[in-house]
C-alpha cells in the first residue's frame, strides 16, 4: 500500500506522494517542501484535490514563498493553479512550461537562482530531453538536486518521440554528472543517495537501448512495431505505445547520426483510452 502521508526527509525538506500510482507515475508523482518558515512547493502534482489538502496541511501556518515546476506534464503541473491560489504565491518555471500550461506565472532561465525570498535558494537548469521544457533545481549548500522527470527514484525515465530527445537528454545527464549532486529528489519513485552511480546508470542504459535498436536495424526490422518485438520483453497492456514512441525518439537522433531508419512520425502519441 502506497503511504500518501507526508515523510520527513531532511529537516527543512518533506515529500508528500500523490495519489496517482499508475505505469508511467510508477507509486504517484511526489510534491517537495523546501525550507522551514517560509517554503518552496515544487511540483504540486496532478489534479487531485486530496493531495492539495495534504500539502495544506503540512505547510500549516508557514508562508509558500513559490511553487517551482519541473516541466508541463499534468501530473506535475495539474495542480499549479490552485495551490497557487490556495497559498497565495507565484508559480516559477521555464518559459516553455509557463505557456504550455497556459499559467500566469514567472518565467525562469537557465542558471537563475529563484525563490530567494525562501529559506533556501535553488539554481534552475535547464535539463531537456525528457521533455524540452524541463528544469531541475539544486540547493546551493547542500546540493539536493530535483529531477523531476530526467532521473526517476527507480526504473528509467520515459523519453517520448516527438517532445522527448535522446541526444538532449543524455547531455542534460551529463550535466548533471558534472554538478555532483549530493542527493537526487526525482519526481517518481524514492530519494537517491548515491546519484553519481545512478547517473552513470542512467546514461549506460539508454546507451544500451541505442545499440539495442541498431542491432535490430542491422538484423532486418524495418518498421517500429518490429524493433519493439526486436527489443523490448513482452509489455503490460496499454504500454505498448510508450515503447514504440521511446524507439521513435531514438529512430529521430540516430536518422540525424545518418542512420537508414524506417518511418517513425506516426508514433508519440498515446491511444485515447490511455
Amino acid at each position: 500500500m502506497v503511504d500518501f502521508s507526508a515523510t520527513r526527509l531532511a529537516p527543512n525538506l518533506t515529500v508528500l506522494r500523490a495519489d496517482n500510482a499508475g505505469p508511467m507515475t510508477l507509486d504517484g508523482t511526489c510534491s517537495y517542501l523546501l525550507g522551514s518558515s517560509r517554503v518552496v512547493l515544487i511540483d504540486p502534482g496532478s489534479g487531485d484535490t486530496g493531495h492539495l489538502s495534504r500539502i495544506h496541511g503540512e505547510i500549516g501556518s508557514r508562508q509558500v514563498a513559490g511553487i517551482l515546476l519541473t516541466h508541463a506534464h499534468s501530473d506535475h503541473a495539474g495542480l499549479a493553479a490552485e495551490a497557487s491560489r490556495a497559498f497565495g504565491a507565484p508559480i516559477l518555471g521555464s518559459e516553455q512550461t509557463l505557456n504550455r500550461t497556459g499559467l500566469d506565472g514567472i518565467a525562469v532561465a537557465d542558471g537563475q537562482l529563484v525563490a530567494p525570498g525562501a529559506d533556501i535558494s535553488l539554481i534552475a537548469l535547464a535539463t531537456p530531453g525528457h521533455s524540452s521544457d524541463h528544469m531541475a533545481y539544486l540547493t546551493e549548500e547542500a546540493r539536493w538536486l530535483f529531477t523531476g522527470d530526467l532521473v526517476l527514484g527507480e526504473g528509467s525515465s520515459a523519453i517520448l518521440y516527438p517532445d522527448g530527445n535522446v541526444a538532449a537528454y543524455l547531455g542534460s545527464l551529463s550535466r548533471l554528472y558534472a554538478l555532483r549532486p549530493s542527493w537526487l529528489l526525482p519526481g517518481h519513485g524514492p530519494a537517491v543517495a548515491d546519484p553519481m552511480s545512478l547517473l552513470a546508470e542512467y546514461r549506460a542504459h539508454r546507451l544500451e537501448r541505442e545499440a539495442q535498436i541498431i542491432r535490430a536495424l542491422t538484423a532486418g526490422a524495418r518498421s517500429v512495431p518490429e524493433i519493439r518485438a526486436a527489443v523490448y520483453d513482452p509489455l503490460p497492456e496499454g504500454l505498448a505505445w510508450a515503447a514504440e514512441a521511446a524507439i521513435a525518439a531514438h529512430l529521430a537522433s540516430l536518422l540525424e547520426s545518418g542512420y537508414d531508419v524506417p518511418p517513425f512520425a506516426a508514433y508519440g502519441v498515446p491511444p485515447e483510452d490511455d
